[in-house]
């Protein structure tokens, strides 16, 4: 295989288009082009094209995983899930994992600490809805427990739970004294307080 042409393409100048014997045969980033030295005249052999898709596979994936990235941070499994549902290898995967993380791309720590921090300026939850909503985000238990020790003390979480038991009372303060009770305790517990807490909040703020 003799490449008679290579060519910048138009449209994207990061990408080369090679062409073998006369007729277009494939395309390569502008790292695998370097990294393989490809140029007009040069003769390839099988093995040699295996190991120049091999390399394109491997930076498409790394591509696809950097700009996922720059949208926002994300969890290392978050980045995982996006990679598989786009049907790329997993060997392929791992070595874009790998390449995020030398690169400090990729800290379930930090990124747990910015969950936390966000959701609770945006829509507050208690610790045991926050502790759900991280282990879907793929952050290991030690992770959370420490994360979780950052962001919530039993004098936060009761300031948490009344403000939300008050923006509750608020569509509930026209109903009967037992429905209101019954509709602010059990909206405390699914936005993760636990009953105890519910409980008491709810008592402390409906009158007797």
């Amino acid at each position: 295989m003799l490449i008679t042409k290579v060519e910048r393409q138009k449209k994207n100048k990061t990408r080369f288009s090679i062409f073998v014997d006369d007729k277009y045969s494939f395309s390569v980033s502008e790292d695998v082009y370097i990294r393989f030295v490809l140029h007009q005249g040069q003769n390839l052999t099988g093995t040699e094209r295996s190991h120049i898709e091999n390399a394109e596979a491997e930076s498409s994936v790394r591509r696809v995983a950097l700009r996922y990235r720059s949208y926002r941070p994300h969890s290392k499994k978050e980045i995982l899930d996006y990679l598989q549902k786009k049907g790329f290898d997993d060997s392929h995967i791992q070595l874009a994992i790998i390449f995020l993380d030398e690169m400090k791309l990729l800290n379930d720590d930090e990124f747990a600490r910015m969950f936390c921090r966000d959701r609770l300026q945006l829509k507050p939850v208690g610790q045991s809805s926050m502790k759900h909503l991280l282990y879907k985000k793929g952050i290991n238990k030690p992770t959370v427990e420490k994360i979780l020790s950052e962001f919530y003390t039993t004098e936060s979480e009761n300031i948490l739970a009344m403000k939300e038991a008050e923006r509750k009372y608020k569509r509930v303060k026209s109903l009967p004294l037992i429905t209101q009770k019954k509709r602010i305790f059990e909206h405390l517990v699914r936005r993760g307080y636990d009953m105890s807490l519910s409980r008491k909040v709810t008592t402390q703020l409906v009158n007797q």
